[in-house]
C-alpha cells in the first residue's frame, strides 16, 4: 500500500495513505473511532460479551470501563449505550443510566434494554414516561424472548395487580 510522508522538525512520521483517509474521516465526524481502528462487528460484540459477564459477575466498576470505551469508539452503537446505562443503573448513577438509555433509543427506538431500563427509573420517580417505555418494551419483545421483555412483562403485571387492588379498595388508581 502507497506511503506518505510528513515531516515534524525533523522528525518523519510514516503513515498509510488508507490510515490517513480514515483519520480525516474521523476528524470531519464521517467515521467512528472504532471504524479507523477497523473494529469489525464481531469484535465489538465479543467485547460486549467480556462486559456483559463482567455485570453478571458484579465487577461493575470492569464493566462500565469496557462498556464506556466501546461507547467512545462507537457512539453509534445502541447496544453498548443500552449497555452501558444497565451499569450505570446498578451502580446507581440514575441520570448517567438515563442519558445512555436515551442514546441507546435515539439510535434504535426498539431497543428493549433501553426502554426497560429506562422505564423503570421512570417508574422509580413517579413519571408517566415510565409507564410509556414499559409497554413500548413489551410491544417490541411480546413473547419475552429477552431479559428484558420479561422484565417488562412481569411490571406491566405487577402495574396492573396494584391497579386492580386500589380499585377494590375503592381507591383511584395512581
Amino acid at each position: 500500500m502507497g506511503r506518505i510522508i510528513k515531516h515534524d522538525g525533523g522528525e518523519g512520521l510514516t503513515m498509510e495513505i488508507g490510515t490517513a483517509r480514515r483519520l480525516k474521516a474521523f476528524a470531519r465526524g464521517e467515521t467512528t473511532w472504532a471504524e479507523v481502528e477497523g473494529m469489525t462487528f464481531e469484535e465489538a460484540k465479543a467485547i460486549a460479551q467480556v462486559g456483559c459477564d463482567l455485570a453478571a459477575a458484579g465487577r461493575m466498576e470492569e464493566a462500565r470501563i469496557l462498556f464506556e470505551g466501546l461507547v467512545e469508539g462507537n457512539p453509534k452503537d445502541s447496544a453498548a449505550h443500552a449497555a452501558l446505562g444497565t451499569v450505570y443503573q446498578k451502580l446507581g448513577r440514575v441520570e448517567d443510566a438515563l442519558t445512555e438509555y436515551t442514546h441507546a433509543l435515539t439510535g434504535d427506538p426498539r431497543n428493549p434494554v433501553a426502554l426497560t431500563g429506562r422505564g423503570e427509573l421512570h417508574l422509580r420517580r413517579g413519571e408517566r414516561q415510565g409507564f410509556t417505555d414499559i409497554a413500548n418494551a413489551v410491544e417490541v419483545d411480546p413473547h419475552g424472548e429477552t431479559s428484558a421483555g420479561r422484565r417488562a412483562k412481569a411490571l406491566v403485571k405487577a402495574i396492573t395487580l396494584v391497579a386492580v387492588e386500589k380499585l377494590k379498595e375503592g381507591a383511584p388508581p395512581t
